[in-house]
């Protein structure tokens, strides 16, 4: 089973460099500009003759967006599935970085250096988060694993991230702070023997002219 796990594409906030979180924002223009080239990234696939069997994306409107974007081009019709949601970032949504600092004591830049050391004030702890994205992945390969095909996940950075750490067996923190994830960045992950190879990480060439 191959999986292509697809960032969102940009949003206000993204372009702002603020937190997003559980905040439930639109794409800006370019995000939607990002998501057709997405689409068309699909596109061209099916048309080369790859089969796309499902796809899935987080109920949050950004991504789901996103997915639109890749189901009128495909033609597959998207699940929403809620565990694929970024995770909860409590006090923190809606600030920059340099905000964060300001209000919690410099909180940012201990964070980034160690996210599990950090407790954010009123969000979602970092475990719940890890166990709930690694559940969704397990169904979503329960239900596609032994199909001729691929699947299509549209999801959030941190999912990705959180991902990454388990195939890699590697610290969650580590992904967080030195894999580039890039809005409307593709990666391509497959599954054989259960173990997944990892095909590559945020691509984004579909986004140049």
């Amino acid at each position: 089973m191959r999986c292509y796990l697809v960032r969102h594409a940009q949003t206000l906030w993204n372009g702002e460099n603020r937190l997003q979180g559980h905040a439930d924002l639109e794409l800006n223009a370019i995000g939607v500009e990002q998501a057709k080239r997405v689409g068309h990234f699909f596109a061209s696939r099916r048309a080369s003759g790859e089969a796309l069997t499902a796809l899935y994306t987080s109920h949050l409107k950004r991504s789901a967006q996103t997915a639109h974007a890749i189901a009128e081009v495909t033609g597959l019709a998207p699940r929403r599935e809620t565990a694929l949601a970024e995770s909860h970032l409590g006090a923190w949504e809606g600030l920059t970085p340099d905000e964060i600092d300001a209000q919690f004591e410099g909180a940012y830049q201990r964070w980034y250096h160690r996210p599990s050391q950090v407790a954010i004030p009123g969000a979602e702890p970092l475990g719940a988060f890890t166990r709930r994205v690694r559940d969704a992945f397990d169904r979503i390969r329960a239900v596609e694993n032994g199909r001729e095909g691929s699947v299509v996940i549209v999801t959030h950075g941190g999912v990705i991230a959180s991902w990454l750490a388990d195939w890699l067996k590697s610290d969650y923190d580590e992904i967080l702070r030195r894999v580039v994830l890039s809005n409307a960045g593709i990666s391509a992950v497959e599954y054989g023997h259960n173990l997944p190879s990892i095909l590559w990480i945020n691509s984004t060439r579909h986004l140049i002219d």
